[in-house]
This record gives C-alpha cells, structure tokens and sequence, in this order.
C-alpha cells in the first residue's frame, strides 16, 4: 500500500501488518475517517470503514480497508458490525474504536429548529454512544481504545455554533467519565481535539448556514444575517490554511496505536492556541477573542436595507 502522508516508513517499520488486528473507523467515507483509515491500513491494521451507502464503499475500498454499512444512529447496522466482529475469519481482535462520524448543521441558537438540535445529538453524540456500548465488550477482551473525534468546538464554542459545539462538549464529559469507568478493565479512551480542517463536511457547513439564513423570518434576519454572513466568510477564508485532512488522519491513527496515549490530543495550531487559553482567560475576555473575526460588519449608511443581506454574504 503507498504510504498516506503523514506516516513515515519508522511508523510502518513499528508496525508490521498486523493481520489479527482490527480497527473500525466510523465517518470513513471522505474526510477525517477516510485518512484516518488509509493511514491506519498502511500501518498493518484491517480496517472497518463505516460508509453508509455502495459508492462510498466504492471510494474507500483498498488494500486493508473493508467497508462496512454503518449509519451509527441506525441499530441494526451497529449490531451487524459487532456481529461482523464476533464472526471474523480470521478471529481477529478489535484493537481500537475510532468514533469519527458526525454532521455541522451551524445558526443561531434563537433560530436553529429544534429538530436540526436532535439530529445534531442524534449522531454526534448518542450514535456514538450506541456504538461504544455494543463494542466496549470486544475491547475490553483485547485491552483496547476508543478514540473519540471531538472538536476544539467542545471546549470553546463560536458564534452560530451553539448546536454543533453542544454536541462536542457532551462527547467530552462521556469520554471523561468513560475513561474513568473502564481504565480498570484494561480500555483506554482517548480525546481528539481538531481545529479547522479541509474536508468537504467544513466546506459544506457554510453553505447550510446560508440556506439557513435564507430561510429567516424578517426580524432573525435583521438580527443574524451579518453575524452569520461574516462566520461564513471568515471560517471559509480559514479552512483555506487549515490543516490538510491527511495530516490529520495520520495522527489521529497514531494517536489509536501509540502504546502510552494522553487523555487528550489538539489538532491543528488554532486549536493549540486556543484550547489552552479557555483554562486561564476569564470568560468576558474569552468572548472578545471567540467573536472578534466573526463579528457583524456595520452597514455603511444608516438607510442600508437590514434586508439587503439577508441570506448571502456581506
């Protein structure tokens, strides 16, 4: 297999294929989960890729990688994985869990449906929490880890992101009480943290933003349009440095294999800056830096339309 960036020939020589290894991978159709699984492949793990349609099993099938249906808030694909586990060929333990899917669905928390809140939960939160329950006893038998995909959203939530940012920060308290619950039978649970990163969810994240916006009623419009128009414009001018997905998949399957894990792990220079400073700075201060490049421009004349902006960017 070509080695993905990120994962050096020292890591692959580490690792030789490990064929009585497991690994699954869920959200592994693009993005994050599809690095993350070809940099645990080319390190000698057989990979479970979560996809939940034919194409996407299409796109992400190689060497090492088996694509397996798995919409985490859909039960009977939860129990078909852990009954593809136990029925393995080759009797291969589980060595490690990797809960990466998830869904960004951005406005205001006055304007957000609440049924777009549920789904939010439905998937980034309890999906989550549905599959580590059906497969803690597999881990538990191989002395595993779960690595669970958070945000540097689950520790300090922008404006607009009150839903997905909500979801993050309930994922960090089950790690940490998870982690605290199965550290005697042998599992280990880790956090990662990632900041901006290129995939194609971030990219599309602004887009429903605006549809969203486009959608308000007149006075959410003269309140929100500006802020959501200028999140919009300023997260996508930041994904363009952000950090490319393959560099963060090559950590994070470093982060499902090395032999003595932290509890938490950023990813990418804003969240390094960042997370940290949620610890020291008081939250009056905190909310000055959080909203300063996403703060709504003035319009230029006092007779500007509030409407005008109303569902396209400023």
């Amino acid at each position: 297999m070509v080695r993905p960036p990120g994962i050096s020939r020292k890591d692959q020589r580490k690792n030789p294929r490990k064929a009585d290894e497991l690994v699954v991978v869920s959200g592994a159709s693009s993005g994050i989960g599809a690095a993350t699984a070809r940099a645990l492949a080319s390190m000698g793990y057989h990979v479970l890729a979560g996809v939940r349609t034919d194409s996407e099993a299409d796109a992400v099938r190689a060497e090492g990688i088996e694509p397996v249906t798995l919409d985490i808030t859909v039960p009977e694909h939860i129990g078909a994985l852990a009954r593809r586990i136990a029925d393995d060929p080759e009797r291969r333990a589980l060595r490690a869990l990797v809960n990466n899917a998830g869904i960004e669905i951005n406005a205001p928390v006055e304007v957000l449906p609440l049924a777009l809140w549920r789904e939010q939960f439905e998937v980034n939160l309890f999906g989550h929490i549905a599959v580590i329950q059906e497969l803690l006893p597999f881990l538990r038998r191989s002395r595993g880890r779960i690595v669970n995909i958070s945000s540097v959203g689950g520790v300090a939530a922008l404006p607009v992101f009150g839903a997905y940012a909500g979801t993050k920060f309930a994922l960090e308290a089950a790690s940490d009480s998870l982690r605290r619950e199965v550290s005697a039978h042998g599992v280990q649970v880790v956090v990662v943290q990632p900041g901006g990163v290129r995939t194609e969810m971030a990219a599309r994240s602004g887009d429903l933003s605006l549809e969203l916006a486009a959608a308000m009623n007149t006075e959410h419009q003269r309140l929100y349009s500006h802020l959501i128009n200028a999140t919009v414009a300023s997260n996508t001018a930041f994904l363009e440095r952000a950090l490319p997905a393959a560099k963060a998949g090559a950590k994070i399957a470093r982060v499902a294999t090395t032999p003595r894990p932290r509890a938490r792990y950023t990813l990418g220079t804003d969240a390094a800056f960042i997370i940290p400073l949620t610890r020291f700075l008081p939250a009056r201060l905190m909310d000055a830096i959080l909203t300063m490049s996403h703060r709504p421009r003035k319009p230029k004349t006092a007779s500007t339309p509030a409407a005008k902006s109303a569902g396209s960017p400023s």
